[in-house]
């Protein structure tokens, strides 16, 4: 519904992108300019993201067919919610938390809280977290945070890690954490470019709390240079990559 809105009611726009090897594109509706679509990712046609849609629920779609499939998915409702209010964060944000919940939830076959309970000073304290799935015995426990961008807040991702560590033992849970990307737009001059601060997260995963695996689905190339400068600190993947290597992320 949000994408045929889009392609049909709504003008692409071209934008200048900052960002090294990745070219961007938005939707505007009358002088309101919707957030960054990189044009690797995103489909401007709903026939094409309802074939792709079958071909995964039939478990025929290919890697680069479900980086497509996910991001347009992801993305398409936030472009519409922000042409009709651009200073609506929360909206993109609860819709991007649900979607990916709803997605690990239908992968792992078990649906998860939103916190849990921490033994302190012999009493329970109830803690509020983004997503918590106990599989049973065979498999890790996951702490699963969702972020659109790190700019959001992120250390109260690996803050909440710290807590399940210290409360349950390192490495009862595990921290997956799940990002769309960093981009941000210039309105004015319709430039692009990505936010990204490798040190503070090289500080928070080494000093604070280690999360096993951080998925993106636009990876910044900063980012990138990060995991491989640090492969046995960090590993920071796109987002698909989670669904090929889950035996191996739930098991190991």
């Amino acid at each position: 519904m949000s994408l045929r809105f889009l392609v049909k009611q709504c003008t692409p726009i071209d934008l200048i992108s900052k960002v090294p090897g990745k070219q961007y594109f938005s939707f505007k509706r009358g002088n309101v300019v919707a957030r960054p679509a990189n044009r690797e990712y995103f489909v401007p046609d709903p026939d094409v993201i309802i074939r792709l849609w079958k071909k995964w629920l039939g478990e025929t779609i290919s890697p680069v067919e479900f980086a497509r499939l996910t991001y347009t998915v992801a993305l398409a409702p936030c472009l519409a919610m922000e042409l009709f209010d651009r200073q609506n964060k929360k909206g993109p944000a609860t819709y991007f938390e649900c979607y990916i919940g709803h997605l690990f939830a239908r992968s792992v076959g078990v649906n998860p809280t939103k916190g849990g309970s921490l033994p302190v000073h012999g009493r329970n304290v109830r803690m509020t977290m983004d997503f918590l799935f106990n599989m049973g015995k065979e498999y890790r426990k996951v702490h699963l945070p969702v972020k659109m961008s790190t700019r959001e807040r992120v250390v109260q991702a690996w803050a909440h890690q710290r807590l399940l560590d210290a409360a349950y033992g390192a490495g009862a849970y595990r921290g997956i954490m799940v990002l769309f990307s960093e981009t941000k737009l210039d309105s004015r001059k319709l430039e692009v470019v990505e936010i990204c601060v490798p040190d503070q997260w090289l500080a928070y995963q080494s000093l604070l709390a280690h999360m096993d695996r951080i998925y993106y689905f636009d990876i910044p190339g900063r980012y990138k240079d990060l995991t491989a400068q640090y492969p046995d600190v960090i590993a920071i993947k796109q987002f698909g990559e989670f669904f090929s290597e889950r035996a191996a992320v739930l098991h190991s």
